[in-house]
């Protein structure tokens, strides 16, 4: 993917994003893979910190890479293995278990995962609940195109429809908007749309 220009595709739509967090703000990326949401977010907020989790140990010790190649120090990323199907729980790379905090995370980025869980509404509530009030919740989940939909096919990504999904964000007292990608963004305009949603102040 990296090498049809897929990732600086991302790239250049996550910096149009208008997010206003914290200084200090805590990004949760859940089912990072290779890590480039919460690394361009990292980069971008000098004093933010990321909590990287996926299933696969080999993906965080390559989003701690990748960091590298970023000028990023790990001293501001911790790693652990978690299943999206269940993403309060959490284990760091040195066995360490723990249940992470709800309303702990100002930014929660997601790149098409939680179609891999077993109950996926349930994981989008977990997800919503670990957002701090007035965070953001940023999905760049699979498009229902053609071309969406077989990728999707292609890969056993089963996501519920995505006017559910956003009900699902409603429930959970999140105010959602969608974007699709503009040809601009080509290769991830064929297969991506971005869900963008923000949880109430208390």
């Amino acid at each position: 993917m990296k090498r049809i220009g897929y990732e600086k595709s991302i790239d250049r739509f996550l910096s149009t994003l208008d997010f206003d967090p914290p200084p200090a703000c805590r990004i949760l990326d859940a089912g990072c893979g290779t890590g480039f949401l919460g690394l361009h977010f990292l980069q971008r907020w000098p004093r933010a910190e990321l909590h990287a989790t996926d299933l696969e140990p080999n993906f965080l010790r390559t989003t701690l890479a990748n960091a590298g190649q970023r000028g990023l120090s790990t001293h501001r990323i911790l790693t652990s293995v978690s299943d999206i199907s269940a993403p309060k729980q959490a284990t760091d790379l040195d066995g360490t278990r723990h249940t992470l905090v709800d309303s702990s995370y100002n930014l929660i980025c997601l790149g098409a995962v939680v179609g891999y869980a077993n109950d996926t509404e349930m994981s989008l509530r977990q997800l919503m609940q670990l957002l701090a009030p007035g965070g953001t919740l940023l999905n760049m989940e699979m498009n229902e195109s053609p071309t969406g939909r077989f990728v999707s096919w292609r890969y056993q990504y089963q996501n519920i429809p995505l006017t559910q999904f956003a009900q699902v964000i409603r429930d959970e007292g999140g105010e959602v908007t969608s974007a699709a990608l503009g040809l601009k963004y080509f290769p991830a305009c064929l297969t991506r749309i971005a869900f963008v949603a923000r949880k109430a102040d208390c």
